[in-house]
């Protein structure tokens, strides 16, 4: 006995297969991100992640064993006192063999992300190279902030060690007996993961924990830096160009 296939039949299983589709084309869906600066991009799709990097890039050496993570939940993974472990939903992340100039490499991660990842992070097991690949602007601007912010409380709460380690770094910045620029001291300082800005004088300290280069007071012979600690009192530091800084509080 042969059963007639009913209109209704087939609008049923022709809706049947467009949302089976629709589900596919979700999972599958890529999301890329790169990395000027390293000359590294990846793209997500699912499970599957493929790191590449460009003719020019000189993050890593291609061969060498390393690592990828991505998380779609970037406030949990900054949060973390450890490394998280890849069974988190909100965190996946896979061995990676570095690829060369020019060349990619994909492997499957523990498990695909349930949403959009905030950003993902490549980087070689000795840790000579590293790269952060954020696929919202916004969420690398949230999380330079939040970082920004426990620099400060952490230079605040040691505000003297603080102002000795800039001041070493200012007399190693030293060219042709010479201390740099104000600018170019508050970009050293910054360069050394330092957070630090530029003021004119003691008086125009305001943020605690923020290391000022005070450009009134520094030439080409000394350098004079101040700091707010946690109990709200500047104090200064001014560094010759040999010697130890002489600490006023």
């Amino acid at each position: 006995m042969k059963l007639a296939v009913t209109g209704p039949v087939l609008a049923l299983a022709a809706a049947l297969t467009l949302a089976a589709c629709g589900e596919e084309e979700q999972k599958v869906a890529t999301h890329s991100a790169s990395d000027k600066e390293s000359g590294l991009s990846v793209s997500v799709a699912g499970d599957q992640v493929t790191i590449k990097r460009t003719s020019a890039s000189a993050a890593g050496t291609g061969g060498k064993a390393g690592q990828v993570y991505c998380t779609d939940d970037y406030a949990k993974l900054m949060g973390a006192q450890e490394q998280p472990a890849p069974s988190l939903g909100w965190y996946a992340a896979s061995l990676i063999t570095w690829p060369e100039k020019a060349k990619s490499t994909t492997v499957t991660l523990s498990h695909a992300l349930k949403g959009k990842p905030d950003l993902c992070v490549a980087q070689s097991t000795d840790g000579s190279a590293q790269a952060i690949m954020y696929f919202d602007a916004k969420v690398k601007t949230a999380i330079d902030t939040q970082q920004a912010s426990a620099g400060r409380e952490q230079q605040a709460a040691s505000a003297e060690e603080a102002l000795t380690s800039a001041a070493g770094m200012a007399v190693a910045a030293v060219a042709e007996d010479k201390f740099p620029a104000a600018a170019e001291l508050v970009s050293a300082l910054t360069a050394q993961g330092l957070i630090a800005k530029a003021a004119a004088d003691e008086a125009a300290v305001s943020e605690t924990g923020t290391l000022y280069v005070l450009t009134g007071e520094t030439t080409d012979t000394q350098v004079v830096l101040a700091i707010k600690g946690s109990d709200n009192k500047v104090i200064t530091a001014t560094q010759k160009r040999t010697g130890d800084p002489k600490i006023a509080k």
